[in-house]
């Protein structure tokens, strides 16, 4: 996953870009619904090109706080099929969608002609689903772990997190954007998103994993002591 988290800052996106996205989602088929209340200037913060996709694709970056408000599980695919009408060639254009957790995080359009935005096409739309890459990378560096230690976190549901403090995978949704989550060396933390922190909480796996089974850790106990 890519860094789809950014602090509200000055945007690189455009405003066509925006509406046609908007009026893309709008048009989608009615199971695709969930995707219409995402398109809002609070969670879509920017639209940038996505340096690691190549031509053609773009980042959408959405607001840290409010993911896991829009968040769904096991809603990662490719929509593709997608076409809209360039009125300079009179040519329709495929537009491909990247949705992960259920989020609009990306898009490829290889063209920035002018859009009849009444004229999108979706005879031909279908997904194409991703493997959960991102949990067997978080699996592998966890290693093996005790079922009653794997019970308390939620390994099956996580995401790559990419901020400016470095990588990191979702171990724990503790709710309104905030995770447990831990680094490609095995090192634990706390992010919590307001205020803004990355809390290094265990230096490495093992003392996380003791420090669960044992009860000296409570991730519960960690949370609301966060919150006060």
């Amino acid at each position: 996953m890519f860094n789809i988290f950014k602090k509200k800052t000055k945007t690189n996106m455009q405003a066509w870009e925006y509406e046609l996205l908007k009026a893309v989602v709008e048009k989608l088929p009615s199971k695709y619904s969930f995707l219409k209340n995402q398109f809002n200037v609070n969670f879509i913060l920017d639209i940038v090109p996505n340096e690691l996709l190549g031509h053609g694709w773009k980042r959408i970056i959405v607001d840290f706080k409010l993911y896991s408000s829009y968040k769904k599980k096991d809603v990662d695919y490719k929509l593709i099929g997608i076409n809209i009408l360039n009125t300079l060639d009179k040519c329709y254009k495929e537009l491909q969608l990247d949705v992960y957790d259920g989020i609009i995080i990306g898009y490829k359009l290889n063209d920035e002609g002018n859009f009849d935005l009444s004229n999108i096409n979706i005879e031909n739309i279908r997904e194409i689903h991703y493997e959960n890459l991102d949990r067997d990378t978080l699996k592998e560096i966890m290693g093996i772990v005790d079922e009653d230690v794997f019970n308390l976190l939620d390994i099956n549901d996580t995401f790559k997190i990419e901020v400016p403090e470095g990588d990191f995978y979702m171990l724990k949704d503790l709710g309104d954007g905030n995770y447990l989550s831990m680094d490609m060396t095995g090192a634990v933390y706390g992010m919590i998103h307001d205020p803004y922190e990355i809390e290094k909480i265990f230096e490495n796996k093992e003392s996380f994993y003791k420090a669960l089974k044992s009860g000296d850790f409570n991730i519960t106990s960690y949370y609301d002591k966060k919150m006060l």
